[in-house]
């Protein structure tokens, strides 16, 4: 769990029990503190995408290169009805792996685009 939903969470077991008069809920120290968890969020998520765009881009060619020698051979093996050679198996397990990386990529930039909107809106709930 992360630690502001703890503390979200934590808080809310006192509205619960009552507790009102012992102690006072403030809502914009808590305010405050999911804008500052939100930051962090946001930051460790771009982060992420700036290390994952620069290994996709890094691997670019290398990839249109074994996705180019991975059709040949698929192309070479169905015209000769043959079976799956050891290359093959191989270029296709990385060629996935290039293509899952920037699918996760694509998503994780939704992620980042969601949680900024959702930072916004707190902090126009915030002023």
């Amino acid at each position: 769990m992360l630690p502001f939903f703890a503390s979200i969470s934590g808080t809310c077991t006192d509205l619960q029990k009552g507790d009102f008069g012992e102690r006072f809920w403030q809502t914009t120290s808590m305010t405050d503190q999911n804008i500052k968890a939100k930051q962090v969020l946001i930051q460790q998520l771009r982060t992420v995408a700036e290390n994952e765009t620069a290994w996709l881009e890094k691997n670019r060619l290398l990839y249109i290169e074994k996705r180019s020698r991975l059709n040949s051979l698929v192309e070479q093996r169905s015209a000769r009805d043959g079976e799956v050679i050891r290359d093959e198996q191989k270029l296709s397990n990385q060629v996935a792996l290039y293509e899952s990386r920037r699918s996760g990529m694509r998503n994780l930039a939704k992620e980042i685009n969601q949680e900024e909107l959702r930072f916004k809106e707190l902090r126009a709930r915030a002023e």
